[in-house]
């Protein structure tokens, strides 16, 4: 096996080795798995089992992935991930409603009213009409250019939440921001319009932006509540565990719920005890 060299035999073999309590054995049959046919398996991967092959590599101390490499994948993971109230008795922030309906699925987001993974507080969203002064160059009636006086309009909406995540409150935040040119030209010195978007556009613009900050920030911590009835669940709640511990091997060790752990072994085609590898 360790002549052939194929990496996925390798670090499955690995994986039973661990389970087995044989972890000499299992760090020799990963060291034969070249860098590049690594490499080769997480290039051809989804985000979930790129994961997992790196996860393997390092369970068994060998060489995985670059930090920055994992990161990526991580953000790329998208597991299903509900959000909702502190209280389900609260209404619904209509703000919050509305951007989930335009991105949730993307994002593979849901709303829970009841039992929500992620807990999310009200969204406050603010808006700013800020204008300075300033020249722009325009026309003049002879085909020629000119310098003016303008009115430079800056259009500001920020969005804010709290957030609960990992036992601790956090503070989500997005803005957008749009801008446009007014000045007094000699040609229409009374029509001065602006074409940057309404209060109302901006204001929804931000909340589908905090959406998307939202989901960039359960990709650095998932919620150990996550989904694992498929991959990209067992996947993220194998990081969880990993980074509420302290330890990158945690999820590998087979920490966390035994019921969920024993879960995600099965659907991942991991033996029992080798846990969730994943880096």
């Amino acid at each position: 096996m360790m002549k052939r060299g194929d990496c996925a035999e390798l670090l499955f073999a690995a994986d039973a080795a661990r389970a087995e309590g044989k972890s000499a054995l299992a760090v020799d049959l990963a060291g034969a798995c070249a860098p590049q046919g690594l490499d080769k398996l997480v290039g051809e991967a989804t985000p979930a089992q790129a994961l997992l092959w790196c996860g393997r590599a390092v369970a068994a101390q060998h060489k995985g992935c670059e930090a920055k490499q994992i990161a990526q994948l991580a953000g790329q993971l998208r597991p299903r991930i509900s959000i909702g109230p502190a209280d389900e008795s609260m209404q619904p922030d209509p703000q919050l409603a509305s951007a989930l309906q335009q991105v949730g699925s993307e994002l593979n987001l849901v709303w829970d009213q009841a039992d929500p993974d992620v807990i999310v507080g009200k969204l406050e969203v603010a808006f700013d009409h800020v204008t300075s002064n300033t020249t722009t160059t325009v026309e003049d009636p002879k085909g020629g250019n000119r310098r003016v006086p303008a009115v430079l309009h800056r259009y500001l909406a920020r969005a804010e939440a709290q957030v609960g995540l990992g036992g601790k409150t956090q503070v989500v935040r997005a803005s957008e921001e749009a801008r446009d040119l007014t000045w007094e030209g000699s040609v229409k010195p009374a029509a001065i319009k602006t074409s940057a978007p309404p209060a109302e556009e901006m204001k929804r613009r931000v909340a589908v932006a905090w959406f998307r900050a939202l989901a960039k920030t359960l990709a650095a911590a998932p919620p150990e509540a996550v989904d694992v009835t498929d991959d990209k669940g067992c996947v993220a709640y194998g990081l969880s565990l990993n980074l509420a511990s302290g330890d990158p091997g945690a999820a590998a060790k087979g920490a966390g719920d035994p019921a969920k752990i024993a879960a995600c072994e099965k659907l991942l085609g991991e033996p029992a005890g080798a846990g969730i590898p994943v880096p």
